[in-house]
């Protein structure tokens, strides 16, 4: 402790050198570090603590950077060493009359600075974030373990800019229980980067206090469903994919930004690295993939890349329920060039060549896999035994109740700080309020509807409520096989027949409604629904020109072969939004000769139905790609309908089919490294042909609000909804001063 203390002194010194405290500034912050800076809280901690301190005229300067002779100084501080002043001075440019001589010499002499082969030491130059991570890390006692580090994981996509000398240093600092640094926007750790004032600020308060050590170490979580299984490629619940995130690495992860960086793999394939190569005159793509070294599964194994491809050939078998091939599909040749290193040769340009391959435990999954493929659907893996390499693995799973996630004592990254992650699951809307005002949650998100999260924002004052636009749509499936929606203009007399701003308004789940399939403030956006007013005169003249007739009395449609117009429509049971969002529909179908019922039902089970094409309609939430778009709109393709010879593989559940709709997307695909001004005519294209058709109806585009109890560091609030808000999990802790 009184090591710890030296040095934040020292450290403190950094943001202290010619600053005082002014009369005016106090722990309430300074003019120009606004309540939501990144680092506010921390810097108006440390200033309550008197560790550090603004300038007079009220500011703190949190982007000024710090010199290196202001580092020499803290250093100096830092090891006890008092200022040395030889008769000769070391470095051409710091003599004897600078304000820093002493320091600096005394830092040489010790060997902890070292200047430049010129003869100079440049004391104007900024301290760089690498030069910080090695001080940080002696800090806190962990020098000895960074010197064994030869190879870094950070997570980040420069990490090749990190000087061999901070490898180790770099390494420690962003591990979850360390965090003196992290990435910005573009998941870049900076390492010869300037160090700011509030980037050692931030640094000095992981120093005093340690993520993990001011707050509790579990967290109870809420979700509306629980996972189908545990290996989501064979299910298409995106909360099997929100589970299996806790547990799974990747070769390559990705931002709820759409930013790629490196996870298991030491760098993103791009064609600046030679990584990913690109035939222009076939247009084939080879992608080569580096994993880092000692990356080990959940029960200790080794993970290499024979995992990889082991993984493609489990994705490719059709007696194995996968529920998308795609881009899998794609692949004209993989094989590991040895246990590090994985090569792909794609069949055309693709926007996820830079993905790679999942990495699958063939020692696990193997002899299964060997004796038939087939009995990898119920294996322990896929039901209650997933062994993955991420940060989390499974402890207890109560299917329809409870999931428990305990530290993987392997991860890669790092010791995790949360002991233990409690994922509740509460179908029913209005018991999840009565929980979170209980005080038995930590967080939800994409639970609470608008109004419920409100009222959490008002009677919870422990809690942050975040609303969140997201990449998710409420949506009505359309069975295209059906004697119901068979024929385009029933499809479309249903968007006229529906006020979806009304629909909207009540649900409660979003502010407004869906425009087109790609997001809304996405770059590749066209409104493409707004044509669909509401109108049910056209809706009513849409229906007379399919031969949808009326019954003797005028108020029932007949089909054209001979079925009454009543329309049970299925739902995830408990989901109140959706029963208020069918009550809301059906007087307005019912001007139009139509009569709705209410089917709520198991949410799996739902699923299943569109799955083997048994379903007429269904409504729930569908999420799209943020990455890129075209991974929302490959599942338009016809080759994309899952059948039983495919192995029911394949998400156009619709089981639509139209050749032009194809033969754009083909098209849009291979543009995937195009300028996004040279794609748009395509992917407008597809968004259009998509509206004219009515392939499915989009209601709302969701704003999911993220209810989080104060204190909870690196939730991530987001735009996308293609990465969980768990993706951060390694690196939550609750801090108690941080509220």
């Amino acid at each position: 402790m009184k090591k710890i203390l030296v040095v934040v002194i020292a450290l403190s010194m950094l943001l202290g050198l010619f600053a005082v405290r002014p009369a005016s500034v106090n722990a309430a912050g300074f003019k120009d570090v606004p309540g939501d800076y990144w680092a506010a809280k921390r810097i108006n901690y440390l200033v309550s603590k008197n560790v550090v301190a603004g300038f007079p005229d009220g500011t703190f300067k949190p982007e000024s950077p710090v010199t290196r002779e202001q580092f020499a100084k803290m250093v100096c501080v830092a090891k006890g060493i008092k200022e040395y002043k030889p008769s000769t001075a070391t470095f051409k440019d710091v003599n004897s009359s600078r304000w820093s001589y002493g320091f600096v010499e005394a830092a040489a002499k010790a060997g902890y600075i070292k200047g430049y082969p010129d003869g100079t030491f440049g004391p104007d130059k900024n301290i760089t974030r690498q030069e910080l991570a090695v001080l940080g890390v002696r800090v806190v006692g962990k020098e000895k373990e960074a010197s064994g580090i030869k190879e870094p994981i950070c997570f980040a996509n420069d990490e090749d800019k990190i000087a061999s000398w901070a490898v180790g240093a770099m390494t420690i600092a962003v591990r979850p229980k360390i965090q003196l640094l992290s990435w910005d926007k573009l998941r870049n750790i900076r390492p010869t980067a300037a160090g700011t004032r509030a980037e050692c600020a931030y640094e000095i308060y992981a120093i005093m206090v340690p993520p993990g050590t001011n707050g509790k170490t579990d967290i109870i979580l809420l979700d509306e469903e629980g996972p189908e299984n545990f290996f989501p490629a064979t299910s298409d619940s995106a909360y099997s994919a929100k589970a299996v995130t806790y547990m799974q690495g990747a070769l390559i992860g990705m931002t709820p930004d759409g930013v790629t960086y490196p996870d298991m793999a030491t760098v993103v394939p791009s064609i600046t690295n030679s990584l990913l190569k690109v035939n222009d005159a076939t247009g084939e793509v080879e992608t080569t993939f580096k994993l880092r070294h000692g990356i080990k599964w959940s029960d200790g194994a080794p993970l290499t890349m024979q995992d990889a491809v082991f993984a493609y050939n489990i994705y490719m078998n059709d007696k194995i329920s996968i529920v998308s091939r795609w881009p899998y599909d794609e692949i004209s040749e993989i094989k590991a060039l040895d246990d590090y290193t994985l090569y792909i040769k794609w069949k055309q340009i693709d926007a996820y060549a830079a993905f790679g391959v999942p990495v699958l435990p063939k020692h696990i999954l193997g002899p299964i896999y060997d004796k038939d493929p087939a009995d990898i659907n119920s294996a322990d893996f896929v039901t209650k035994n997933p062994i993955y390499a991420g940060p989390y693995m499974l402890d207890v799973n109560v299917p329809k109740q409870y999931v428990i996630y305990k530290p993987n004592p392997y991860f890669y990254g790092g010791e995790p700080v949360i002991k233990k992650i409690t994922n509740r699951v509460i179908e029913d809307t209005n018991t999840q309020f009565a929980n979170m005002l209980a005080g038995g949650i930590d967080a939800g998100s994409e639970i609470l509807t608008l109004d419920l999260a409100k009222k959490v924002e008002q009677q919870m004052s422990d809690f942050d409520v975040y609303y969140n636009k997201g990449t998710v749509f409420g949506i009505i499936e359309l069975n295209h096989t059906s004697e119901w929606f068979k024929d385009k203009r029933v499809r479309q007399a249903f968007y006229y027949a529906m006020d979806r701003a009304l629909l909207v308004q009540r649900a409660k789940v979003g502010f407004d409604p869906a425009l087109s399939l790609v997001p809304a403030g996405t770059w590749a956006f066209e409104n493409v629904l707004g044509k669909y007013k509401y109108d049910p005169d056209m809706a009513n003249k849409l229906l007379d020109e399919a031969g949808w007739k009326w019954n003797a009395d005028h108020t029932l449609r007949i089909l054209p072969n001979g079925e009454q117009a009543i329309l049970k429509v299925p739902y995830a049971a408990g989901a109140g939004f959706r029963e208020r969002e069918v009550t809301t529909l059906e007087p307005m179908l019912a001007k139009v000769g139509i009569k709705l019922e209410h089917d709520p039902m198991d949410f799996d089970a739902l699923l299943d139905s569109q799955d083997k094409g048994t379903f007429t309609i269904t409504l729930h939430g569908i999420m799209y790609d943020a990455f890129d778009p075209i991974g929302g709109l490959i599942s338009l393709q016809s080759s994309q309908i899952p059948t039983e010879e495919n192995g029911w593989s394949g998400q156009n559940v619709e089981r639509y089919s139209n050749p032009e709709m194809d033969a754009v997307i083909a098209k849009a695909k291979v543009e995937a490294f195009k300028p996004q001004s040279e794609r748009l005519a395509n992917l407008y294209k597809v968004q259009e042909i998509w509206a004219e058709d009515v392939v499915v109806i989009l209601l709302e585009q969701r704003v999911y609000p993220d209810t989080v109890r104060k204190g909870l560091q690196n939730w991530n609030h987001y735009f996308s909804s293609t990465v969980y808000s768990n993706w951060m999990c390694p690196w939550w802790y609750f801090d108690n001063n941080l509220k």
